[in-house]
């Protein structure tokens, strides 16, 4: 039997590689995290209120979902003013993350370290413009700008608390985070428009992974009422109770990945090509669930990825970098609507908490996906129990379906180890 690892793969959060083991008749694939996070062991013991600074380490959105659960523990309603600026904070994220994946597809077939040979050396060919690129990252910098500016660090941010935020913009950051939008916007129009003619269009950069098939996942999103919906491959819809999340989704550890695998526990588990229960999270299974954009401009963008590439539901690999791009003009809008002085002004960061309970939960629809979080307290406010669901563990199971499917048809195909391994990790960028 011939073992092949093809490791690390390039721009995933956790770090990963994958396994192959072939023989004359069998290959078999595995996709494997190799980093554990125990976020159980780190958070219990700890003050509930000292969540939303510890669960960033996942991904920064987790901030903002921690600050929702600890809103519904201390039943408390944060002011308009910590509202808007929370909405702004998560768009500021949106954009940001999906610039560095528009980025990241964009150099997949360029040397990352090409500005380090000398001239003459042997430096791949550019295969994108230098100033587009630059570009991509200048406006990327600008959103992280705004990132620090709304949540005090970008990575790891700081602002919301339960009930609102900690602290008002200083005053020269108001007229800067309006700079940022309509920047942020004028250029969301125009990087929507290269993805559709560079990277969409007939003969574009996924041409090589135009005939690649996502696994017909059901995707789950928050709808727009707040509640968790699960999207069927042909566009049927199921509301979830949001509460009772943990009891619908169950995870199952294989000893081979320190990633779980998230299903749906009435599916069952029957491993993970045989399982019924997988779904998944992200653009995709936002674009898939057919909900129109919340912004004018956004929505004349997913009219023109439809008239592009067809109605959803689509899994093609080229629907998930569309959906990025209305992703990124919503974004821009809705950074500018709640980011305006007049909404980032008021008479009150927070309401002060005069009560508590003993459990919560919050979903929220991040720039990965979906997350959710429920927490189980004692009488002091210090976590006795914990679960997480997000990106992670959601599209687990679709990832190792992909990787599968595109390692097999590669190695048919007689391709090298650098060829599957680059193919393998941009399929897997929008997951």
């Amino acid at each position: 039997m011939e073992t092949i690892t093809l490791e690390p793969l390039r721009w995933q959060d956790d770090p990963s590689r994958i396994i192959v083991r072939a023989n004359d008749s069998n290959v078999d694939v595995y996709y494997q995290v190799t980093s554990p996070k125990n976020m159980e062991g780190i958070c219990c013991g700890r003050l509930v209120e000292e969540l939303p600074r510890i669960l960033p380490i996942l991904a920064p959105a987790h901030h903002l979902t921690a600050a929702l659960a600890l809103d519904r523990l201390f039943q408390v309603e944060p002011p308009e003013l910590a509202q808007n600026m929370r909405t702004a904070l998560l768009q500021a994220q949106f954009y940001a993350a999906h610039l560095r994946k528009v980025f990241f597809l964009m150099t997949s077939r360029q040397d990352p370290f090409a500005d380090f040979h000398r001239v003459g050396g042997n430096a791949l060919p550019p295969k994108v413009s230098k100033r587009v690129l630059e570009r991509i990252m200048h406006f990327a910098a600008l959103a992280q700008e705004a990132e620090d500016i709304l949540g005090g660090r970008r990575d790891h941010p700081l602002s919301a608390v339960a009930g609102g935020v900690s602290r008002y913009l200083k005053e020269d950051h108001y007229n800067r985070i309006a700079e940022i939008s309509e920047a942020l916007l004028s250029f969301a129009q125009e990087l929507a428009e290269l993805i559709r003619t560079d990277i969409l269009a007939e003969g574009g950069m996924l041409a090589p992974w135009s005939n690649v098939e996502i696994p017909a996942l059901p995707g789950l999103h928050v709808a727009a009422d707040g509640q968790p919906t699960l999207t069927d491959p042909k566009g049927g819809a199921q509301q979830l109770n949001g509460e009772q999340l943990g009891e619908t989704i169950a995870m199952q550890k294989e000893e081979w990945t320190y990633q779980p695998f998230a299903y749906l526990q009435s599916k069952g588990w029957q491993g993970v090509e045989q399982s019924q229960g997988l779904f998944h999270v992200g653009p995709l299974a936002r674009f898939n669930s057919g909900q129109e954009a919340v912004t004018p401009l956004a929505e004349e963008e997913r009219q023109r990825i439809i008239e592009c590439l067809g109605a959803p539901p689509s899994f093609k690999l080229g629907s998930a970098f569309g959906a990025m791009a209305v992703e990124v003009v919503q974004a821009a809008e809705l950074l500018q609507l709640h980011g305006s002085q007049e909404k980032l002004t008021g008479p009150a960061l927070r309401n002060i908490p005069k009560t508590k309970g003993t459990s919560t939960w919050a979903v929220l629809e991040a720039p990965q996906g979906l997350m959710w979080h429920q927490y189980q307290v004692d009488d002091d406010g210090i976590v006795q129990s914990l679960q997480i669901i997000d990106a992670h563990t959601a599209n687990n199971g679709i990832k190792c379906l992909l990787a599968k499917q595109l390692v097999t048809a590669a190695m048919e195909r007689k391709e090298s180890s650098a060829a599957i391994k680059e193919r393998v990790s941009v399929a897997l960028l929008p997951f």
